[in-house]
This record gives structure tokens, sequence and C-alpha cells, in this order.
């Protein structure tokens, strides 16, 4: 089994990333400490709606999903706007999503259906289903469901993926979990993708800023603000991980090496350009990665470098430099100590970029730049691949 790790240290100056119910950037205890945290949804979210995602994976050939529950008004209006009645539409379209046997609810307006739970559909996957409304709306128009040809049920599982297991690259990545699916159409994707929670390499408080807002109308003798309020904020150098299982990728794409170098290019580049958006008009903390390494290894077990930071990194001066600087050295010590313990069999590639000096020791390829990086990470790949 072959599996591609990243590693990657990011240094975020005064923000409000991703924020709890109390609107305070979300944190844990680790290690004994208070650590900023970013959770692993709100990063597979800003990874999978980045361009660079979806400009990877089409160019590829593969296809991407979307997370709804609109996917019965979505057929319905494409059957409408093909010339068929509304009231027929919305029949044939609750009837074909019953053979699949997910479940609608009333929205809380009352005038449309909703699947009780968001799906993760590819946009091929939505295609077909308009298709077999299409060509099928005798067939499925009827108001008793009793009188369903469940033979149609066989063109619902081709869509899919029932038998193919091609998917949609974020779903592919990702998964999907149908919930209460105790269908006869197995609609859950595992996924080939595990993204860990990020964690500051430091201590962290979350502080408040406190503000007013001055209304520019003011008359001649008012005084005093239009408005005052206040936002939580940390400043954090985060560890973040993450793996994908090239096996069980390339069985989710229906072994098509093109799309899974392109699941895998797509992910890579967003991985590093993507950036959650909580706050960021009154932020604006636009800080790339200072360290990414790569591994691409077979057999074994994939390693999280998390401990390398159970004992926090603490400075003596207020140097963001430094922070990242003993970060990345403390990643690179417990990697080494990992390998002197567990062996250095099963690596294929390993390779970093990084501004951060100083590492040259450390085991792994210094590759120069990101896109360089991206290159040795995908010709290892395409070895692994061909040689299954």
């Amino acid at each position: 089994m072959s599996f591609i790790e990243f590693h990657l240290l990011q240094n975020f100056a005064p923000s409000n990333l991703n924020r709890d119910d109390t609107n305070t950037p979300k944190s844990c205890v680790f290690g004994g400490s208070q650590r900023a945290r970013i959770s692993s949804q709100c990063q597979k979210y800003a990874i999978r709606k980045h361009n660079s995602f979806r400009e990877s994976v089409i160019a590829n050939g593969g296809d991407l999903g979307i997370r709804t529950k609109k996917l019965m008004l979505t057929i319905s209006d494409h059957l409408v706007e093909s010339g068929k009645s509304e009231e027929g539409s919305k029949r044939v379209c609750e009837n074909l999503l019953s053979l699949a046997e997910i479940k609608l609810e009333q929205s809380k307006d009352k005038n449309q259906l909703k699947t009780k739970f968001l799906l993760y559909v590819g946009m091929n996957e939505i295609a077909g289903l308009k298709k077999i409304a299409i060509e099928h709306f005798d067939e499925l128009n009827y108001e008793n469901k009793k009188k369903i040809n469940k033979k149609l049920t066989k063109y619902v599982e081709e869509v899919f993926g029932v038998h193919s297991k091609s998917f949609a690259a974020d779903v592919a990545l990702f998964g999907r979990m149908v919930a209460n699916n105790n269908n006869s159409i197995d609609l859950d994707v595992d996924a080939a993708c595990q993204v860990a929670h990020a964690i500051s390499t430091n201590i962290v408080t979350p502080a408040m800023d406190f503000f007013t807002a001055v209304d520019d109308e003011l008359q001649a003798g008012e005084q005093g603000s239009g408005m005052m309020g206040g936002v939580y904020f940390n400043s954090a150098c985060y560890y973040r991980y993450a793996q994908i299982n090239i096996d069980k990728l390339a069985a989710n794409l229906g072994h098509d090496n093109e799309q899974v170098l392109g699941a895998v290019q797509g992910f890579f580049r967003a991985l590093v350009q993507a950036v959650p958006s909580g706050k960021q008009n009154s932020f604006a903390a636009q800080n790339p990665p200072s360290y990414v390494k790569v591994n691409v290894r077979k057999d074994g077990a994939p390693w999280s470098l998390s401990n390398a930071f159970t004992q926090a990194v603490v400075i003596d001066k207020p140097d963001e430099a430094e922070l990242e600087q003993q970060s990345a050295q403390k990643l690179e010590m417990f990697a080494k100590k990992l390998s002197s313990m567990y062996g250095e069999s099963g690596f294929i590639f390993e390779g970093r970029s990084t501004y951060i000096d100083n590492l040259e020791e450390y085991r792994g390829k210094d590759c120069g730049t990101i896109s360089q990086l991206e290159a040795h990470m995908l010709d290892a790949l395409q070895g692994a691949l061909e040689c299954k």
C-alpha cells in the first residue's frame, strides 16, 4: 500500500480563520498547553473550492462534486426547461431518487422537497440522473411508487458508480457518507485522503480587538461612535498534515492514472495556496507556508509528525522567523527519530521546499521551488502507479 504524506508549517499574522460558536478562533489543549487550531473540515472546504484544484482535475479528465440538499430541485428545473410539466417533473424526480432510497423532506417554506441530508455528488452523477429522468420520464411519472419499474434501479446504480467505482475527484479524495444509508444501492465512498486539524507549534491565547465605527452623517454638536464591538483573533504558526492513500484513490477513480495524477496535483496546489476565508476582510492574513515537505511511501503506515510539538516552541523575543526556524528544526528532528526507531525502508521520495535555512543536515531533498517539489512528487507518484 502506497501513501503520499504532506507536512506544512504556516505562520499566520493576526487572524480569525476558523471560529467556534462564540466567534472565537478554534483552539485545543495539546501537550498540556493551549494551541490554536484550524479544523480539518475548514481546510478541506478551502482546498476543494480553490481554483487550482478544480483546474488540475478538469485538465486531467476528472469530475468535480458539489455538496447540496437541492438535488431534486436541480433535476426538476432541468426537466421543466426541457418542456416537461412542473408537477410531473417533481413527481419524476421524487420517484427517481426513491430508487436510490434517498430520503426527502419538505423545506422550511414548504415550497419544495429537499434531500434529508447533504449529499456529496459529482457533476457527472447529476448529469446521469438528468438523463435518466428525461429518457424514462413516462416510466417514472406515477403517483403510486409501486408502479415504478424496478429495473430502472440498475441505471441509478451505474450513475452512482456502484459498479465502475469511478467518482468525482473530491468525492474520491474526501469520501461520501449517506446518513442512515441502509440502501440496496451503496452510496458511501471511503475517503482516500485524511486531513488533520492544524495545530499551532506555539502556545496561543486569543486576544480581542475592540472597535468603534463613526457615523459619517453626524450633525453639528453630535459626538460618539455609530457602533462598537469586539472581534477575537490570534496569531500562530501551524503544523498542517495530510495524507493520501494512493491505492484507494486509484480505486475510487476507476484506476485512471491520469485522473489520479490530476487529483493529487490539484490537491497539492490547493493545499499550499488555499487559505480559509474566515474574517479575511478584517485581517487579510494571506500568509503562504514557509515549509512544505512531501513523502511518497510504499508499505508501512503513514506518519503524522504532530508529536514534534508536544512541547510547544517557546521564544524569548517576538521574532516570527525564529518561531518558524525552531518549528522546522523540531519537525525534522522528530522525523529523524522516527526513522531511527522504525527504519527508513519504504520511502520512494522525500523532498521539501522552504525558505528556512540550516535544514541541510536532516533527511530529504531540498527541491527548490514549490513547482519543482511538485514535479518530483508527481514523478514518484507516476512510478508508484506504474508498479501496480
